[in-house]
């Protein structure tokens, strides 16, 4: 069975994410069913007992998505019995009533990523984020806490068991960090809310990696981590770039990261999902570390392709790129999708680079960067941002600042460099790719 579970592993993840955007469609398959009746076996919080279990998740629906089998099928991650009822019925089991204070669990969200990490081996994260409330006699109930966590185990074995450990670890250290509050404290602080209040969804909101302003720098352990901008080892990370010799692969480069102690030693980061060093977010893929970006409400990222256009596996002769969505409710990657999460790319699956880059000029200020009227990023000086694109044969209006503006139609064959030079008789300039990679290459090796 593990013999088994490791070919489709291997298999998968090399058909899943190496083919080309025709080879790379996934089915839909039968959901794997987990259970979490056989978790918190040894569970000890004595004096309290949930009366009640309440999916308060803006829309109720599986705890995540896996991919499986030779065929990189697609595969919903749900509970046995469903959300509420597995969850109320583990906790009747292991809490009895006699006795003890009724509380009501409130779950805010919940779920399950999966992440192959190499050597055949698969990160199983899951996250829980939870509200407990106290019952009064008169029926309305306080805030007694809120609980927010995310864990990660690497194995090569079946993922069902870790998940199921993983969900039912979470789980566990909510309850003990709600049996440590002071109730009396709680009751005091927190105004009442009646039972249908707790029954109400939460609304639809973007993640935190999403919407909030300020990336937090440091290491993330899993996808969860990211996805509420949150890392679990903070600090200053640091990068070095490592070009790949390819004019296919226009500039983009993996790199390899390590965390700056107060010492000002540098400790390679190691077994992590990701990273963040304040300004760029970085995903692993495979044995590398490459920049993700945001499109839209989307994010991107290229890796190198396991295939070339012949569909043979690739050995030497440097890395072709590829372009990579990240899902951001499975964790999952799969061939870039359009800004929008929806939209193919153009019909020769072809994607290029606008590469504007900004000399030193001392004291000025970052500019926002516009393609198409819709913000891009910022442009620093000494500095360069990296715009894909993909609309074939269609050209595109890049500005920077307020005034400075061109339209082109973006080459496919190679990467488009444009300088921003203020003050010129023209700010914006398409270069010779050989100048501006030269320029390019130079900034992101400082």
């Amino acid at each position: 069975m593990r013999f088994l579970f490791l070919l489709q592993i291997g298999l998968a993840f090399l058909l899943y994410i190496g083919c080309g955007p025709a080879t790379a469609q996934l089915s839909s398959g039968a959901p794997v069913v987990i259970s979490l009746q056989t978790e918190l076996l040894n569970l000890s919080v004595p004096g309290v007992y949930v009366e009640q279990v309440i999916d308060a998740r803006p829309t109720a629906g599986p705890l995540g998505l896996v991919v499986r089998g030779l065929n990189s099928t697609l595969r919903e991650v749900d509970l046995q019995q469903g959300l509420v009822p597995e969850l109320a019925g583990l906790l009747h089991n292991r809490l009895p009533a006699g006795g003890a204070r009724p509380v009501v669990l409130r779950i805010l969200s919940v779920g399950v990523a999966e992440a192959p990490v190499g050597n055949f081996r698969v990160q199983m994260a899951a996250e829980l984020s939870a509200e407990w409330y106290a019952r009064q006699p008169d029926s309305t109930y306080y805030l007694l806490c809120r609980t927010s966590r995310t864990t990660q185990h690497i194995s090569s074995a079946e993922p069902k068991n870790s998940h199921m450990a993983n969900l039912g670890a979470l789980l566990e250290a909510s309850l003990q960090q709600m049996a440590g509050v002071d109730w009396a404290a709680q009751q005091a602080a927190n105004p009442r809310c009646e039972a249908a209040a707790l029954r109400r969804r939460l609304p639809t909101q973007t993640y935190p990696i999403q919407s909030e302003e300020r990336l937090r720098p440091g290491v993330y352990n899993n996808f969860f981590e990211f996805r509420y901008n949150a890392p679990g080892r903070p600090g200053n990370v640091q990068a070095d770039a490592r070009a790949y010799q390819t004019a296919e692969w226009q500039g983009l480069r993996a790199v390899s990261p390590f965390m700056l102690t107060p010492e000002g030693q540098h400790v390679a980061v190691e077994q992590a999902w990701g990273f963040c060093d304040g300004q760029q977010l970085y995903i692993r893929f495979g044995a590398d570390y490459y920049l993700l970006e945001k499109r839209g409400t989307a994010f991107l990222f290229f890796a190198p392709a396991l295939y070339n256009n012949n569909n043979t596996l690739l050995f030497n002769g440097g890395p072709p790129k590829h372009a990579y969505s990240l899902n951001l409710f499975s964790g999952l990657t799969t061939n870039y999708a359009g800004p929008s999460g929806l939209i193919s790319l153009n019909k020769e699956g072809l994607v290029t680079h606008l590469m504007v880059y900004r000399r030193r000029q001392k004291n000025a200020p970052p500019l926002p960067v516009q393609l198409n009227g819709q913000a891009a990023g910022e442009l620093r000086e000494g500095d360069y941002l990296s715009l894909p694109w993909h609309d074939g044969n269609q050209p595109v209006r890049l500005c920077v600042g307020t005034e400075a503006c061109l339209e082109l139609t973006p080459s496919f064959s190679e990467a488009n460099y444009i300088e921003y030079q203020p003050g010129a008789p023209a700010s914006l300039q398409l270069v010779p790719a050989r100048e501006g990679k030269t320029q390019v290459t130079r900034m992101a090796g400082r």
